[in-house]
């Protein structure tokens, strides 16, 4: 039996968001605020805690600022002119039929889809046999209904509570001259929705895979088909020696307790510790002191009592419980290294967090109920654990999880863990516009480029896409999936010379942003577009226009083509009509920028890349022809070359004069190809000497003033 997978409708930022789980291990990654913890609440809420928490605040803002807009007017007109008994009337005739709300009137609150899947050939069904509506003999699971329903008879109860207050405040709002009339507006509609959050029940039930013809189930029956845990992030860890939490010393003795020889053991303490207090007299002094320290008194208040009052005396009782609570007390979990017994907080917090999860897992396992959904969920596990040990972990607990046949999902901001877990057990949670999160399941877009094969650099050999992302999550890329937006360039002087422009005033908005920089070739970077989109992450992809370097007219750069796969694939999909293999001029690829805008795949991702007043095909040529003004084909003599460089303290490689000259000219192209190896160092002067912005080129600034926005 294991939870295959969960829907949530308009809990908070989750308006509408699937959760599809591995019968193993599931990584669900995101950034901060972006509807983890919301969705672990909800999860906990539904299968383990009492209730889940349902207020208005839980409701999405704009669900409930259309409903208060929707029932203000009602409830106004009716409370300014009757009183309490016939309003309350009135407002129900008006808002509901039938015992039930009119559609109008209800909010679409909070309820979530639940699907739980089985092996017919070995799982124990029993206690899910009442539910099972499908019985089509090739489908295996049961169907759920999770909600909070108004009902009309607990809305009736309590406006008669709220209705004194909120007639009071109606009315007030409905002078020409009132005072405050914002405020006290307000503070109707959160009324408003605190009288239908506390009038909606929890609710629950099971049905057919169409989420249909539903039959009710009792909230406790329903919580009982789950063994749920969970580890919060918060963890009670010990670091240093005034703490007092003891967490690993209490997960031992809570993994000992199903231990026959320990179990055996502390039954006999308590008839051992009661042997030896009275072996040694203190059990005796004790009860004569007491009678001794507390006779006066007890005849003080024998006179006000009739005299009917016994010998107060202290007495020793100890049972099981009491011996555990002072187990609990007194043993600490320590370790022996080299015959020196340290205690918890001597290791650190990634060390006691990773011994604590273990603790943890090992409970769980024993708790297993082979009749129930058993899940475990762990929180932000790598908490206070430096990278590697994170890299470690992860694949400890997925191979424990496949090992022990668990399932279990852990939330994280790690880049580690979603680096190490692999596209298949990866989940993203984003928050893609304001108080609205979506889950997307990576594992879903692998099995989509499953097989499916793309150009190599030379156009002619072929590679497997679902490799190339295996291989880019490997080598650290994963970050993407946390970042607000995304760079995507070329190399190390382009990473370099984007870092620096950042910090200039036209950007400054950028620097409030998580921004993933991803280094790619213009061959590779179309590769990425299809993640980028799917994650709906805004990008930026500087890249280099790449015609023919020998091409030295305004003319031969319009009749040539690029080599850069990105561009020509892009192109591609502005004029689809052109055809899959259509190679376009760079005069074409020029009107691109200007006839359709290389703003592409729903406005996500803007495409950036040398325009036709630079004449350029590489960063570092666009960057002298906006220094220089001058197109890079243009010659200038060595000499001045020299001053160039003297005098703005660059660096750059300028060739030897050629035989029989004594002042060569040079144009901007042939100062870069003699720069080509090194190129840091060029980008390197640029930015020591202040030149950034003097020589940013166009279609950079163009691109980052979009990703801005």
């Amino acid at each position: 039996m294991f939870l295959k997978k969960v829907k949530i409708f308009n809990y908070r930022q989750l308006q509408s968001i699937e959760l599809d789980l591995q019968n193993s291990l599931t990584v669900l990654a995101g950034p901060n605020n972006s509807g983890k913890t919301t969705l672990i609440s909800v999860l906990k809420g539904m299968f383990h805690d009492k209730k889940l928490s349902f207020t208005y605040s839980d409701i999405p803002t704009n669900l409930s600022t259309a409903w208060v807009d929707k029932i203000i007017p009602v409830f106004q007109s009716i409370m300014v002119e009757h009183d309490k008994n016939s309003g309350i009337s009135e407002i129900l005739k008006k808002i509901s039929v039938d015992d039930s709300f009119l559609p109008v009137y209800s909010i679409d609150c909070f309820h979530a889809q639940i699907q739980v899947d089985y092996d017919p050939a070995g799982d124990d069904i029993q206690l899910f046999a009442d539910y099972l509506m499908d019985l089509d003999e090739s489908k295996h699971s049961f169907y759920f209904i999770y909600l909070y329903e108004p009902s009309t008879a607990s809305f009736e109860k309590l406006l008669g509570e709220y209705y004194d207050k909120l007639s009071s405040r109606f009315l007030d709002i409905s002078k020409p001259d009132c005072k405050e009339k914002e405020t006290k507006l307000y503070y109707i509609k959160e009324e408003l929705l605190k009288l239908y959050c506390n009038a909606s029940l929890e609710k629950c039930y099971f049905c057919n895979s169409n989420y249909e013809n539903v039959n009710p189930i009792e909230i406790t029956a329903f919580k009982k088909l789950f063994n749920f845990r969970d580890i919060p992030a918060v963890r009670e860890l010990d670091d240093i020696d005034s703490d007092t939490s003891k967490g690993i010393s209490k997960r031992i003795i809570a993994l000992l307790k199903d231990n026959e020889t320990w179990v055996k053991a502390t039954k006999q303490l308590p008839d051992l510790l009661m042997a030896q207090i009275e072996t040694s007299g203190a059990k005796k002094e004790i009860k004569n002191s007491s009678i001794k320290s507390l006779d006066e008194t007890v005849q003080d208040i024998s006179k006000t009592s009739g005299g009917h009052i016994g010998k107060l005396q202290l007495e020793m009782d100890v049972n099981e419980n009491d011996v555990e609570d002072f187990i609990q007390k007194i043993t600490r979990a320590k370790y022996d290294i080299d015959g020196l017994l340290l205690n918890e907080q001597s290791q650190g917090l990634g060390f006691s967090n990773l011994i604590y999860l273990h603790m943890r897992l090992e409970e769980f396992y024993k708790s297993v109920d082979e009749s129930k959904v058993n899940v475990f969920f762990i929180e932000e596990p790598e908490s206070h654990m430096h990278p590697q040990m994170q890299n470690v972990f992860i694949r400890f607990l997925t191979k424990y999880y496949t090992e022990k046949k668990l399932q279990g999902l852990i939330t994280t901001h790690s880049n580690e863990i979603a680096r190490s877990v692999g596209l298949n057990n990866l989940r993203v949670i984003r928050q893609t516009e304001k108080s609205k999160s979506e889950l997307f399941n990576l594992s879903k877009f692998r099995k989509s480029i499953e097989n499916k094969k793309v150009k190599n650099v030379d156009e002619e050999s072929e590679f497997l896409l679902q490799n190339f992302f295996d291989w880019f999550f490997e080598i650290g890329y994963s970050e993407l999936i946390f970042a607000d937006k995304v760079i995507l360039y070329e190399g190390d002087t382009e990473r370099l010379y984007i870092r620096k422009l950042l910090g200039m005033t036209e950007f400054a908005s950028l620097r409030d942003n998580y921004i993933a920089f991803i280094q790619v070739g213009g061959a590779y970077a179309h590769n990425y577009l299809e993640i980028l989109t799917m994650l709906k992450i805004k990008s930026l992809l500087i890249t280099d226009l790449d015609y023919d370097k020998d091409t030295i007219t305004f003319e031969a750069i319009n009749n040539s083509t690029s080599t850069n796969a990105t561009i020509n694939h892009c192109y591609r999909l502005n004029y689809p009509e052109k055809g899959a293999t259509y190679l376009p001029s760079v005069k074409e690829i020029y009107e691109m920028q200007t006839q359709k805008g290389t703003v592409i795949y729903d406005e996500l991702v803007y495409l950036s890349y040398q325009d036709e007043n630079s004449t350029a095909r590489t960063l570092e040529e666009a960057m002298l022809n906006t220094f220089l003004n001058k197109n890079v084909f243009d010659k200038i003599k060595r000499s001045e070359w020299k001053s160039i460089r003297k005098n703005n303290n660059l660096t750059f490689t300028i060739p030897n004069n050629r035989k029989d000259e004594t002042d060569s000219e040079f144009s901007i192209r042939e100062i870069v190809a003699a720069s080509s190896n090194n190129k840091t160092d060029f980008m390197y002067s640029v930015v020591l000497s202040g030149n950034e912005e003097k020589m940013l080129p166009d279609y950079i600034k163009k691109g980052l003033l979009w990703l801005a926005k």
